[in-house]
């Protein structure tokens, strides 16, 4: 179990990252693209991705286990969407946070290639540009999905933080994660304390983490907890430009409830509705209704604003218009395997 402890300090310093955090999320999309379980928002993903992978980036791999300890000096942000911003924080790695990671790393399972055959500076260089390449070939494609769903989650967190305040917060990140002040107490992980004294935590909501919050092994690092978010959108195909198979759902529905549906999948409000749409807000109850009378949004009163958001119905719908069907993957490059086992 992990046990992050908080004083009254690090209560007031308790915040959300600003945007998805791409070094996380190419750290537990490398996590993802090596297991076995096959989970259906992520299904499409890595039977595409995973013939794209080149075997030159085994060595990268290699120090992001699926499981057990990943070297901590890949992830140094805490919600840092630019990627090149993230790179050059991976270049900055000093020599003895690289000795500390990849002695951690052997005691689990034998010395990183990299480690056997770099001097410390080139070794962070490979990794670098390994992540640069990475992210281009397995998550920029999708990059406006991720981020498009890590931003409803963090609108989410938000308002409970300026409704309920932190502890309410803290207590409804995830069902593994529970508040008992003034710990929080994360079930299914290592056993691990983590005293903030006075840090604060950042809070970051990630796509690609999927089975409980994670943090850092070191705790001298500046702490965070990552987390999955609640709502994962399917990502069945790479994204070229804006989804164009939602013609057929315009069809259907409409243009402007088709709008209103895509607009819901954030969690929003009238007035945002109001505005992605271009209609009034008295439209949008009528358009809303008959969604809702459909079971494809739910609508839910959070003192005095409304919140509108789609439901698994709806999103299968709009998914479903959005993507073409899957091609079979072809074989995964020599060695892919082994890792995943």
């Amino acid at each position: 179990m992990l046990r992050i402890h908080f004083d009254s300090e690090d209560l007031a310093r308790t915040t959300v990252a600003p945007s998805a955090d791409v070094l996380w999320e190419i750290l537990l999309s490398l996590h993802a693209l090596q297991e076995r379980n096959e989970e259906v928002a992520l299904d499409g993903w890595r039977r595409r991705t995973r013939p794209l992978i080149p075997a030159s980036l085994r060595p990268l791999l290699e120090i992001a286990p699926p499981r057990g300890y990943s070297a901590d000096f890949l992830t140094p942000t805490r919600g840092t969407a630019d990627l090149g911003e993230g790179v050059d924080r991976i270049l900055a790695t000093t020599p003895n946070e690289l000795t500390r990671d990849f002695t951690e790393l052997a005691r689990q399972g034998g010395t990183p290639f990299i480690a056997r055959s770099l001097d410390g500076r080139e070794a962070v260089r490979r990794v670098a540009h390994d992540v640069d390449r990475f992210f281009k070939i397995a998550l920029a494609p999708y990059w406006k999905q991720i981020s498009r769903d890590i931003e409803a989650e963090r609108t989410r967190l938000v308002r409970i933080l300026a409704d309920h305040g932190v502890e309410r917060l803290l207590g409804s990140l995830h069902p593994y994660a529970r508040w008992e002040h003034p710990v929080l107490h994360v079930d299914h992980y290592v056993d691990q304390d983590v005293t903030l004294g006075g840090r604060g935590l950042v809070l970051v909501p990630s796509f690609f983490c999927r089975h409980h919050p994670i943090t850092l092994r070191d705790p001298e690092l500046p702490p965070l907890l990552v987390f999955p978010i609640g709502r994962r959108t399917w990502l069945g195909r790479p994204q070229t430009g804006e989804q164009g198979g939602t013609k057929q759902l315009e069809g259907l529905l409409g243009r402007t409830r088709t709008t209103v549906l895509k607009t819901a999948m954030t969690g929003c409000s009238t007035t945002d509705i109001a505005r992605a749409a271009g209609i009034s807000a008295a439209s949008v109850s009528h358009h809303t209704k008959v969604l809702r009378e459909a079971g494809l949004i739910t609508t839910r009163r959070d003192g005095y604003s409304v919140c509108h958001e789609i439901t698994d119905l709806g999103l299968s719908l709009l998914t479903s218009a959005a993507n073409r069907p899957i091609r079979q993957p072809r074989p995964m490059p020599e060695g892919l395997n082994r890792q995943a086992i």
